[in-house]
């Protein structure tokens, strides 16, 4: 089944990913990759407005653990 239609954002910053999420608010979701957004949009069971991809901003490549 394929996903309902939905609006990509691709903000290149952390500050326009976050002004995205502000302005839609319930309406987007994060896209981070390595998730299960798409296929569960994809059975009808995730419907946002808004797909917000943070993959490519820079300093969100993965997360470390500090001491």
């Amino acid at each position: 089944m394929k996903a309902p239609p939905f609006i990509y954002h691709r903000p290149d910053t952390l500050d326009e990913a976050l002004g995205l999420l502000a302005e839609h608010d319930d309406d987007a979701k994060i896209l981070a990759g390595g998730q299960s957004l798409i296929p569960l949009m994809g059975l009808r069971m995730g419907r946002p407005e808004h797909v917000v991809d943070i993959g490519h901003i820079p300093g969100l490549a993965g997360v470390v653990k500090r001491a």
